[in-house]
């Protein structure tokens, strides 16, 4: 699946290594008619390759104006535009309104940001990942991702080279006292 990216300062998607090696993981799990949300979507690749493996619907949030009209273009090039939803706004402001539960919430943040632990957070207590759910944050290899952010639990950390995936998960109740 070939789709725009166009170079931009701060743009760097999600590499095919990558991005094969997350998907091949979460096939594991079961894509076909999960709710997905891309968070920080770039060029939408991650939510458009959940959408190309089955997911019934992904909600992309990216806050760049002309990252959304790429996203458009891809979601349109790819015939999945009536699968998925683009929401312009920035995470922060944008996980108040989503309506979840989603299966997989995935985030690959720029780099330059520091690891985005009050979003990860505010899913976790906003219920917007489902109770079997799966949120996946991409991180500069360099930075440490949390064991835990508020009620999300990390539970994995794959290195890629300079990019790592950290894998939460709700925690359970027995574990949060």
């Amino acid at each position: 699946m070939l789709l725009r990216s166009p170079r931009s300062p701060g743009v760097r998607p999600t590499t095919d290594r990558v991005r094969s090696a997350l998907f091949n993981m979460l096939a594991s799990y079961g894509l076909l008619e999960a709710t997905v949300a891309d968070l920080y979507s770039g060029t939408g690749s991650l939510g458009i390759e959940a959408l190309s493996r089955g997911a019934a619907h992904a909600d992309l949030v990216e806050a760049d104006r002309k990252q959304v009209e790429v996203i458009l273009e891809n979601l349109t090039t790819t015939k999945l535009a009536a699968r998925g939803t683009l929401v312009h706004a920035t995470v922060e402001r944008a996980i108040e309104r989503l309506s979840g539960p989603y299966d997989y919430i995935l985030m690959d943040p720029p780099y330059t940001k520091p690891f985005p632990t009050d979003v990860v957070t505010r899913v976790g207590e906003l219920g917007l990942l489902a109770k079997e759910g799966i949120a996946v944050v991409g991180h500069a290899s360099r930075v440490a991702a949390p064991e835990s952010c508020g009620r999300m639990s990390r539970w994995d950390d794959r290195r890629y080279g300079d990019t790592s995936l950290a894998f939460y998960s709700v925690a359970s109740e027995e574990t949060e006292t």
